[in-house]
């Protein structure tokens, strides 16, 4: 499923970035707020706007708008403002306010928008312009579709029109709704502090209910829906009461007075405060209502509620995923939490050293590297951080960051302020070593022997990890004759002393068994996965067939699984590189045996129409195997297999994976002598 950091923000800094007139602009404004009227006419593909911008405050100010608009007025303060200067898409002024006070902008305009875009999940994560057709129309916040002040949070008041058949939304309080034969009438109000302002529309069926709380208004709970998922209403409505509630007894009462699930005709999964844009195919999977509903419901709290401060990194989508996607598997049983965190290590493990970035440096989702580093090293982090100060401080914490910076944008420094509040101690270096540092610690048993005594056992030895060193505090599990007895060990060095007790003779010492430390995996914990091939910069696609159509097919699917433009080669090169082998089944047969490559596992004997597998070479490197049964059966992987990334074999019959399975792997162990 696509992902989206909440709301377009990324979009909306980069514009601001690449439009605002002069880096020195002196503005001093406390408050804007747009009222603004927007007629929408998606066959036409036309906008025709008026707004009205409220500024308290004084001094310089920069206001940008698509430069796809004629703008038929503009004035401040009753006098025309003069022509706006035309840069990178975007019109600009520079709005003179002069002494402190209370200012009015008055903007008129109409222009032609883009059609909407045939795109795939990746094409979703670069930056959409405003698009509209009869079929759905998406209007990004920070996209130029409405005049932005400087980087100011503002509040608004939209007034919207759309032609008979049409309906559409926008964050905020739904305040007046008319549907007829004239059209459709609606006005959405967002009175507190807001980045942007998204708007929505198709052909939508709304299904409503309301969400009654105890001592406060009830939440106003909507199905925008396509009329081909219309059926799936009642499911995505129930969930949203169990999320709410969840979340609500969590953190803090609900922010807002609705939230919304809408149907996208993108393949889109995106947060926006009070609603959710999730792609018609998205909705009608069977399992997004379990997983992926609540992590943008929880984007109500983090991202649209307390806004990320984009200088300092985006800890919203780690926080949100370790208390969204990870809750849930950790609630399901200890041995899916296990499995979830095995996958994000696994995944980090797939990258390249040096090819990820501190998490400090991370703001959006771009391709699969950011992935990993921004959602699960992030969320890791907050498990970390969770077992170092107990449940009940770290979930004192949380309520705390809500109840302080609601509406306020907030960084990676003021969540430290407050666990540090909470806990009362310094947290200055667990927060440093996690964020500022690309890359994470590799952590062995260098040494161990177990020595009886009048007391038992006395286990000696040494931990080392790569320099330079982390602060730690590393699981270990001593397995013995009447069990196994778990053991926390605090290591701040790159080699590290320790002892252990035990009263019975231990037979091996596991290391972070339970994997609870963001590490670099042992290799005997790494069976081969897709991913390590499909990130590594330095890997090489062979296809050993002579089919003009095969090799085209191969090449083709080869760009759509790898982060880079595919280096094709005939054959194996001398160097020892990461290998994707892409032909038929009896191509691939003959080419691992005269090279000497690992042969077909048999979870993947011939059968479906096409078979794919993750090996290691005999030098250590990893082999990603797709064979297929034609070029038609490759060309159906295109769409399906770049999400299989963490699986280690796959069998498919076109597009649909039938079997799937993961090589096992065993926890680093320390075997003592009998």
């Amino acid at each position: 499923m696509t992902a989206r950091p909440w709301a377009v923000a990324p979009a909306a800094v980069l514009a601001l970035a690449t439009a605002a007139p002069a880096a020195s602009l002196d503005k001093q404004v406390e408050h804007v707020h747009h009222a603004l009227h927007v007629s929408l006419d998606p066959a036409a593909r036309r906008l025709i706007a008026r707004d009205e911008i409220t500024l308290r405050g004084g001094g310089t100010v920069a206001m940008t708008l698509g430069a796809q608009f004629d703008v038929e007025e503009a004035t401040l303060n009753g006098r025309p403002l003069p022509g706006p200067l035309r840069a990178r898409e975007q019109l600009r002024w520079s709005l003179d306010l002069g002494a402190d006070g209370e200012h009015r902008v008055v903007l008129r305009y109409a222009g032609q928008l883009a059609p909407l875009a045939e795109t795939d999940h990746r094409g979703t994560l670069e930056r959409l312009p405003p698009m509209t057709s009869a079929r759905g129309s998406y209007l990004p916040a920070g996209t130029g579709w409405y005049a932005q002040i400087g980087d100011d949070l503002f509040t608004y008041r939209v007034q919207l029109e759309l032609p008979a058949g049409q309906r559409g939304l926008m964050p905020g309080r739904l305040s007046d709704e008319r549907d007829g034969a004239q059209g459709y009438r609606a006005v959405f109000v967002f009175p507190r502090p807001v980045e942007g302002i998204d708007l929505v529309a198709a052909p939508y069926v709304v299904r409503e209910r309301m969400l009654e709380r105890a001592g406060a208004a009830p939440i106003r709970l909507r199905t925008w829906f396509h009329p081909e998922v219309e059926a799936l209403s009642d499911g995505y409505l129930d969930a949203l009461e169990r999320y709410l509630g969840m979340y609500g007894d969590w953190l803090g009462a609900y922010p807002f007075t609705e939230f919304s699930v809408v149907s996208s005709p993108l393949p889109t999964g995106f947060g926006m405060p009070t609603l959710t844009y999730l792609g018609i195919d998205v909705l009608r999977l069977p399992f997004i209502k379990s997983t992926s509903l609540g992590h943008e419901v929880l984007h109500s709290w983090w991202g649209n509620g307390v806004y990320v401060d984009y200088a300092g990194g985006n800890w919203a989508e780690g926080l949100t995923t370790f208390m969204a996607d990870y809750a849930y598997k950790e609630h399901e049983s200890p041995e899916a939490g296990r499995g979830m965190r095995l996958e994000w290590l696994r995944d980090f493990a797939a990258v390249p050293p040096g090819q990820d970035t501190p998490l400090r440096q991370f703001t959006a989702r771009t391709h699969t590297t950011s992935q990993i580093v921004g959602y699960h090293k992030a969320a890791f982090l907050f498990l970390m951080l969770r077992e170092h100060l107990g449940t009940r401080t770290f979930d004192a914490g949380l309520r705390r960051f809500w109840r302080e910076y609601a509406f306020q944008r907030a960084g990676w420094s003021d969540l430290q302020r407050v666990f540090e509040g909470v806990s009362e101690r310094s947290l200055d270096r667990f927060f440093e070593q996690w964020l500022a540092r690309s890359g994470a610690p590799a952590i062995r048993i260098e040494q161990a022997r177990a020595l009886a005594d009048a007391d038992g056992f006395a286990v000696r030895g040494v931990l080392s990890q790569s320099e330079p060193a982390y602060l730690l505090r590393v699981p270990v599990v001593l397995e013995t004759a009447e069990g196994t007895e778990a053991h926390s060990l605090e290591v701040s060095e790159a080699r590290q002393a320790f002892e252990l007790r035990s009263r019975a003779r231990p037979s091996a010492l596991l290391l972070d068994p339970q994997l609870r430390v963001f590490r670099r995996l042992d290799p005997a914990e790494l069976p081969p996965i897709l991913r390590q091939v499909m990130l590594d910069p330095d890997a090489v696609t062979v296809v050993p067939s002579r089919d003009p159509a095969v090799r085209e097919a191969a090449q083709a699917l080869a760009a759509r699984l790898l982060e880079r433009e595919p280096r094709m080669q005939p054959s194996i090169a001398q160097a020892e590189v990461p290998l994707l082998l892409i032909a038929t089944a009896q191509e691939i047969d003959a080419f691992l045996e005269h090279n000497r490559l690992p042969e077909r596992p048999p979870e993947v004997a011939p059968r479906g129409s096409a078979q794919v597998w993750a090996a290691r070479q005999p030098n250590g490197k990893p082999l990603a195997v797709i064979c297929a049964d034609d070029a038609a059966a490759l060309a159906a992987l295109q769409r399906p297999l770049p999400h299989y990334g963490r699986q280690s074999w796959l069998v498919f019959q076109g597009a649909r994976a039938l079997e799937r399975g993961v090589w096992p792997s065993q926890p680093v162990a320390w075997r003592f002598p009998p």
